[in-house]
């Protein structure tokens, strides 16, 4: 009887001890659309050195379950390896397709559900996976699955950090949408804004290549080189080379690139003495590089100095944007800013708990780029405004090309008028000659012999105006240069001989007027043959003893001209008598070419006035 009590204890423990083993792990759940999302948040676990894992030696702890290397005396090359087992009950989950979703477990890492491997992120024992940061979304195969309760179970193996993140199942669809989103913001979106500024980085190098005198053209390229460095362990899904060699080089990435960063905003904004600064930076990065290398510093020996260095920058750029307050400077500002931001909620992140379990993603990882969009932003300003003034550059050299041309036609058209003007003064001097010489000379002569032969007196007359003219004739041909007193003076000159032989007193009434640009040869030979007939009449027919020239300016209906005048105190004409006469008609025709007005009085006790106005600009 002892002994089948004694077996009765046995069987009950044995069976409590099964249902324990059965029992469903700790988690909380979810309602969604698609059905229930369980999270586990404690599982059995077990973890050992090496890739063999133990049969004994689980404990049950909370999940997620990741131990830092930093935390511990490993080595990063080392091997470790860990296991944890999560039950659920199937039917709680519905009937729906079920899926695992899991984040932040590292790193190479398989999933056995029941017994039976369904999935892997690795092919090989030797890839050097980086599943850290990176979601993976796993269907769970109904053929895997049992009614009642179902044991998951995913063993990791890492030469780092070493742990299961977030145990995530439920229905597919529900799963897969949050994978979608949580994929996008920690893989795709760092990945197309890393390629991004990577891309604006070799940009900025061209544009220096083109503009050596903008330094913070090649400092902002190889800070984008090494941000995007620095930011590969975010979306890379192997490391390129050695584990421990990666980290180290992540590691110096996050303090050179924010050196890189520093040195192109300390040039952007001309600080003095920014050679000597960014050389001391530079050059105090090797004896960090050392003490972690070789020594095996903490990270922290990069982490303090590189804190410090952004929050100056984002001081500097601060007080800049104050002193400017324009957008060029003000997009700078953002972008230096944003990075102490980004950091400190990145360390509060990943200092939350035990360190960032898979909720949420890290925002440091877009730094690089917003910055590179504000320089982008800011060099865009500054290209526009160049296009701008490359633009009225060309408006204004396109004007003056004009203007040029506009000068060389006029110097042309000028050249040419005294080209014509040099072959017609010499023609006119030609002629001048001809006619002095020739003509002149014969008038002469002959006077000459008819005063020696006693001819009549109307043959001498003859010769002698046959002479007058041919001198006024060579009057018009000498140049005045629009001058019509000078002309008309010259005309006054030629005639004194013959005003003092008739006894006619002459007297000069000349105001100062302006020139007659339009006065040639041809019109100042009108001009000079309507004084010539009018002088004649006052010696022919008048019997005057004075006689007045003059010239005054003069407005007639509101056009500026001058007046010019012989008059003589003489006896006057019957303007009906002289109708019949030529001597007014050919006047008025002479006047009539050189677009003036002629005007004539006469009175018996007053005598005649003979007026000549000439518009200073004629009309076409």
């Amino acid at each position: 009887m002892k002994f089948c009590r004694v077996l009765f204890v046995l069987a009950l423990l044995m069976w409590s001890g099964t249902l324990a083993a059965q029992a469903v792990s700790d988690y909380r759940s979810a309602s969604t659309p698609d059905g229930r999302v369980i999270e586990f948040t404690s599982g059995e676990f077990i973890i050992a050195e090496g890739l063999r894992l133990p049969a004994t030696g689980w404990k049950r702890a909370t999940n997620p379950n990741i131990v830092r290397i930093r935390e511990t005396d490993w080595k990063t090359g080392e091997f470790h390896i860990m296991a944890g087992r999560f039950r659920f009950d199937r039917r709680a989950l519905g009937a729906e397709p079920l899926a695992l979703y899991t984040v932040s477990t590292r790193n190479q890492f398989s999933v056995i559900v029941n017994g039976r491997e369904i999935g892997r992120n690795f092919a090989r024992p030797d890839d050097q996976v980086l599943a850290w940061y990176r979601p993976y979304l796993i269907p769970l195969p109904a053929g895997s699955l049992v009614a009642g309760t179902n044991t998951v179970e995913i063993r990791v193996s890492s030469q780092d950090s070493v742990g299961i993140g977030r145990v995530v199942i439920g229905p597919n669809s529900a799963i897969r949408d949050n994978y979608k989103t949580q994929f996008f913001w920690q893989i795709t979106a760092p990945l197309a804004a890393n390629f991004a500024m990577l891309v604006m980085g070799g940009l900025a190098l061209l544009f220096w290549l083109g503009r050596r005198q903008e330094v913070e053209l090649v400092w902002l390229a190889l800070s984008t080189a090494l941000w995007f460095l620095r930011n590969y362990q975010y979306f890379a899904e192997t490391t390129p080379f050695d584990i421990a060699v990666f980290n180290a080089v992540t590691v110096y990435a996050t303090y050179f690139a924010s050196v890189a960063t520093a040195a192109f905003y300390f040039h952007f904004i001309k600080l003095p003495y920014t050679n000597r600064i960014i050389a001391f930076a530079f050059l105090a990065g090797v004896p960090l590089s050392v003490a972690h290398t070789a020594y095996g510093a903490s990270n922290l020996v990069f982490y303090i100095p590189t804190t410090i260095l952004i929050f100056c920058v984002a001081a500097l750029a601060l007080r800049d944007f104050l002193h400017h307050r324009n957008a060029e400077h003000g997009a700078i500002t953002v972008g230096m800013v944003i990075a102490p931001v980004f950091s400190l909620y990145d360390v509060t992140l990943a200092n939350g708990h035990r360190g960032w379990d898979g909720s949420g993603f890290y925002l440091a990882v877009f730094g690089g780029f917003i910055y590179s969009v504000a320089f982008l932003i800011s060099f865009g300003r500054r290209a526009l405004g160049a296009f701008a003034d490359l633009a009225a550059a060309n408006t204004n050299l396109a004007r003056r090309i004009a203007e040029t041309r506009a000068e060389l036609a006029a110097s042309e058209a000028a050249r040419q008028e005294l080209v014509v003007g040099q072959a017609l003064a010499g023609e006119r001097e030609r002629l001048m000659q001809e006619m002095h010489d020739g003509i002149g000379s014969n008038l002469i002569t002959a006077l000459a012999v008819a005063r020696q032969q006693n001819q009549p007196s109307s043959t001498i007359k003859t010769l002698n105006r046959a002479l007058a003219d041919l001198k006024i004739t060579v009057d018009s041909l000498e140049p005045v240069e629009g001058d019509l007193v000078a002309l008309i003076g010259n005309l006054r000159h030629r005639m004194q001989g013959d005003l003092r032989d008739a006894g006619v007193v002459c007297r000069w009434e000349v105001d100062t007027c302006g020139p007659l640009e339009w006065l040639d040869a041809a019109n100042a030979l009108h001009v000079l043959r309507i004084f010539q007939e009018a002088i004649g009449n006052v010696l022919t027919h008048s019997g005057a003893n004075e006689m007045r020239i003059g010239c005054r300016e003069e407005v007639r209906d509101g056009e500026p001209g001058i007046a010019a005048y012989v008059a003589d105190n003489g006896t006057g004409f019957d303007p009906a008598q002289e109708r019949s006469g030529k001597g007014l008609a050919n006047m008025s025709a002479r006047a009539v070419a050189l677009h003036g007005l002629l005007s004539s009085t006469s009175d018996s006790a007053q005598g005649t006035i003979i007026m000549l106005w000439l518009p200073y600009q004629r009309k076409l």
